[in-house]
């Protein structure tokens, strides 16, 4: 008790501290990898999300039909066409990207997921609008996704603001009968898919990077176990972990909050099961390459944010620039959530599913491929 009190009650040492300061920042600069993430995160971090956010949400894909004959004027036989003019007003409109198309083959587009809305401005619109003052435009759209929902409105609002007409109405035909999505309903799927990226690749990372900081790793390659028994064992062994953070996380989003699923809720544990499992898969092929567990927190989290900017969770990915997109295509969470929202929002099965399922399943066998040759080349040098 005398020593804890004195040294309780030492006078204050500067240089104590001084010297405890210069250890720790000696331990940062023998580690050059860490040290090299300190600078090299946030102005990775701050470029993606500056590019990304600093989009608006614009350039929505919508097709339309222009159905309209427009009206002739028998004194000077001009016709006045009034679903031209809308056209070609969205036309200008930097809100939506319109391709001309067939109605009928626009809401295949929109059932798919392909395009925002499909547009439909009927045969009689400018006769109807001329003689009656009113007049209706058709719009079939996907109400899953209300921030593109309003842009599209918006457009065509304008559209007709541009014209000065007035008198026009909307006929609005959600797709997938889901009816209307709260904000939770919406942003669920996206949460969902990144907690699972980030929790169960960090516990998978640590699991596997403690192995190697207890020597159990060494050990065993001294057993008969060949390095894929290894890698599999430990992920059957994780797999039971990612069953439970899938359960947790999707259990919470029904039970608590009330999220709406209008899918098979087998097939939605299923991927998130899957996707899980290929995240498990990553966590290896990243631990063989960190020297320590604070190293292989921040390969996690290289993967984690990134992520939450590159996958769609934020902005849209039509919305990004045309070398972002090519890069969202290579991130899983963009998988993942669509995967998440089509089960829940939009109640697809395999039948709609089938790509996203098959890029997860082939992104969990290239992840295992590269574990297991990754894990060779070390520990052969």
């Amino acid at each position: 008790m005398r020593i804890s009190m004195s040294r309780r009650y030492k006078r204050f040492s500067a240089s104590r501290v001084f010297a405890l300061s210069t250890r720790v920042l000696k331990q940062f600069t023998r580690d050059r990898r860490t040290l090299g993430m300190i600078i090299i995160f946030p102005i990775m971090f701050m470029l993606v999300f500056g590019v990304v956010l600093s989009g608006e949400v614009k350039h929505v894909p919508i097709r339309i039909e222009v159905a309209d004959t427009g009206v002739t004027n028998p004194f000077t036989n001009e016709t006045v066409n009034i679903g031209e003019d809308i056209l070609d007003s969205l036309v200008a409109n930097d809100r939506v990207e319109v391709e001309l198309a067939s109605y009928s083959e626009s809401i295949d587009m929109v059932e798919a997921a392909e395009i925002e809305a499909a547009v439909l401005i009927p045969e009689n619109f400018t006769q109807d609008l001329t003689s009656t003052g009113n007049a209706t435009i058709k719009v079939y759209y996907d109400g899953t996704k209300p921030q593109l929902k309003a842009s599209v409105f918006t457009a065509l609002t304008e559209a007709f603001k541009d014209l000065s007409k007035g008198g026009i109405d909307f006929e609005e035909i959600q797709a997938f009968g889901v009816g209307e999505l709260s904000g939770f309903d919406v942003g669920i799927p996206a949460v969902m898919g990144y907690i699972l990226t980030f929790l169960i690749l960090l516990l998978s990372v640590l699991t596997a990077i403690r192995e190697d900081v207890n020597h159990t790793k060494t050990r065993l390659y001294t057993t008969p176990i060949t390095p894929v028994e290894r890698i599999l064992g430990y992920v059957i062994a994780l797999s039971l972990f990612a069953m439970v953070e899938t359960t947790i996380v999707i259990a919470i989003a029904i039970y608590v909050f009330g999220a709406t699923v209008h899918g098979n809720i087998y097939l939605l544990f299923g991927a998130g099961l899957l996707y899980g499992i290929s995240h498990i898969f990553l966590a290896f092929l990243l631990s063989n390459f960190a020297k320590n567990e604070l190293q292989s927190v921040q390969m996690a989290i290289l993967i984690a944010i990134p992520s939450l900017a590159l996958s769609g969770m934020l902005i849209p990915i039509f919305t990004f620039p045309e070398y972002l997109k090519w890069v969202a295509a290579f991130v899983p969470l963009t998988y993942g959530i669509r995967t998440f929202e089509g089960i829940m929002l939009r109640g697809w099965g395999l039948a709609e599913l089938w790509f996203e399922f098959t890029v997860i399943s082939v992104l969990t066998v290239v992840f295992f491929v590269l574990a297991l040759l990754s894990s060779s080349d070390i520990s052969s040098d």
